[in-house]
């Protein structure tokens, strides 16, 4: 049941905010593209996942995944051992921030390191994610 309904708003008779039929994960996507864009002048693409995540395309190998929650992504920066490594952030802000950041160090490298350093590609995702393995 939407937790809306049974907080405290509508126990003081306010009504429940409008059911967008969204995901939890899909809005939440959508929460940090438009974070993105107002804050940090990067626009973003949200992509619902079968798995009920969703994805936010912020640039060629820079993928935001979320559950509804949080938020996770590959890191453009390497470890001690040459491998991405994976960041993840609670807030919409916070992941925001840290996401512009990376968006800034991969705009100043070539659109092949992202390849050459692991850095997982939206379509290999999205192939990963609708293939039956039947």
């Amino acid at each position: 049941m939407n937790a809306f309904v049974n907080g405290p708003a509508s126990q003081a008779g306010a009504a429940a905010p409008p059911s967008t039929g969204q995901s939890p994960a899909v809005r939440h996507a959508e929460d940090l593209s438009a974070v993105l864009k107002e804050c940090h002048g990067i626009r973003a693409d949200v992509h619902e996942l079968a798995s009920g995540n969703a994805i936010v395309s912020v640039r060629y190998g820079l993928l935001a995944y979320t559950d509804g929650e949080s938020f996770w992504w590959t890191s453009p920066e390497l470890n001690h051992a040459d491998s991405p490594l994976l960041s993840s952030a609670l807030t919409l802000h916070e992941a925001a921030a840290q996401l512009a950041e990376h968006h800034r160090i991969l705009c100043a490298k070539d659109a092949a390191d992202a390849v050459r350093n692991g850095l997982p590609l939206l379509a290999d995702v999205i192939r990963a994610e609708h293939v039956d393995p039947r």
